[in-house]
């Protein structure tokens, strides 16, 4: 049971509540909602759509405040930081499809080892042992700060091993995504025509490119490494929960970049966030393309249920949104991309797997947040318009 404030101008507050049994307001032709205004305590106040326009008369007597676009932004950001630190901090939602690749993971390497058993182990210290002991930085997934080049390529194994079976989520998925970029190329196997299938769907060309990609280095230097979930300010952490590990986070040292360089697929994906109000991160996401990749590769993705399959995109929305790497459009659009979901730009739970929306946490967070989490692909419609991207670019060039 859930209630939601309705706009109501006979009652004194301006709204009345509206209890719902099942979390969700109506929705057909006959009676239908969107976000209109917001209280002084960041409630969300809905209006029957045809009754949504104007908002003078609930600026001053009621003491509530219009649902713009800045609003609609704030809110998006807040609904995907909780759950990429709800995803973070309960792996049995994603822990089917999760431990489906990291087995694969393991399988490969062990088989591998048992072949040439010194040499594979050194080249794992020699390709990724830096990730996971990183003597001092502050990647996320880290297994420790210890410095890699002074540990033995065996005890770096024996780690990595044992974080596949019982480690936290970010350190399994950036196990999964450093061995496919960086042993897959090295070691073969049948495995890398797998990982290749998604290739020119997943990674296109201009991500990698400075000039189109969008984002740029914040002036002044990255913000200090932090435990902030998701991808929220810093004067928004109480809002939602810390992650286990500070970090470097994408938002805090990437910024967008009004001056890139006009692209046709760069400037459809710019003009399809702008229009529909959808959050810069830290621009699109090549690490979903390179976790997608190794779940095709070690796991049989490409074979996987469509629910399994929104587990391990789950995962990654932990893992990077969590993370404070990435924005929830951002790395949704990639998994688009690669046939993954079926993914309504700005949407939510179409995406999202039955083992977060079916328990107890995942009907309170799409309760709580039912303006992005099933409004969120219309409700930019009732705000105030934005010009596409490559539009807002050509001004600033003039």
């Amino acid at each position: 049971m859930y209630d939601f404030l309705v706009r109501d101008f006979s009652s004194d507050s301006g709204y009345m509540k509206k209890t719902s049994l099942n979390g969700a307001l109506p929705r057909s032709q006959e009676e239908s909602y969107v976000p209109w205004g917001m209280t002084l305590d960041s409630q969300v106040v809905y209006a029957k759509t045809g009754e949504h326009v104007g908002f003078n008369a609930g600026r001053g007597k009621y003491r509530l405040k219009s649902y713009d676009n800045n609003v609609s932004q704030e809110r998006r950001a807040e609904a995907q930081s909780v759950l990429g630190v709800l995803a973070l901090n309960t792996p049995e939602y994603t822990a089917q499809a999760v431990d489906k690749v990291s087995a694969g993971v393991k399988l490969y390497l062990q088989s591998h080892r048992r072949n040439d058993s010194d040499n594979v182990a050194e080249l794992v210290k020699a390709q990724i042992g830096h990730y996971f002991f990183t003597g001092g930085r502050m990647g996320f997934g880290r297994i420790s700060e210890d410095k890699a080049k002074e540990m033995s390529a065996d005890v770096i194994w024996d780690k990595l091993m044992l974080a596949l079976d019982q480690g936290a989520l970010e350190q399994k998925l950036a196990i999964h995504d450093a061995v496919g970029r960086k042993i897959l190329p090295k070691l073969k196997g049948p495995e890398e025509r797998k990982y290749d299938v998604l290739a020119n769907s997943v990674r296109e060309t201009w991500f990698d490119d400075k000039r189109y990609r969008g984002r740029r280095a914040k002036a002044g230097g990255p913000a200090q490494a932090n435990a902030i979930g998701g991808i929220m300010s810093a004067s928004s952490q109480n809002v939602v929960d810390a992650v286990s590990q500070s970090r470097n986070r994408g938002v805090d040292m990437f910024e967008r970049d009004p001056n890139r360089e006009a692209h046709a697929t760069a400037d459809d994906f710019y003009d399809d966030a702008d229009v529909r109000n959808l959050l810069f991160g830290a621009g699109i996401s090549g690490t979903t393309g390179t976790l997608l990749q190794a779940a095709c590769a070690f796991g049989g993705l490409h074979t996987w249920s469509s629910e399994l399959a929104k587990q391990y995109m789950l995962a990654v929305v932990g893992y990077l949104i969590g993370g404070g790497m990435h924005s929830f459009h951002e790395s949704m659009v990639i998994a688009q991309k690669a046939g993954i979901v079926n993914y309504n730009p700005g949407s939510y739970v179409e995406v999202l797997p039955t083992s977060f929306l079916h328990s107890a946490q995942g009907k309170a967070w799409a309760a709580k947040y039912y303006d992005i989490s099933i409004l969120g692909a219309i409700h930019w419609r009732y705000n105030s318009g934005t010009l596409p991207s490559h539009i807002q670019r050509s001004l600033v060039s003039d």
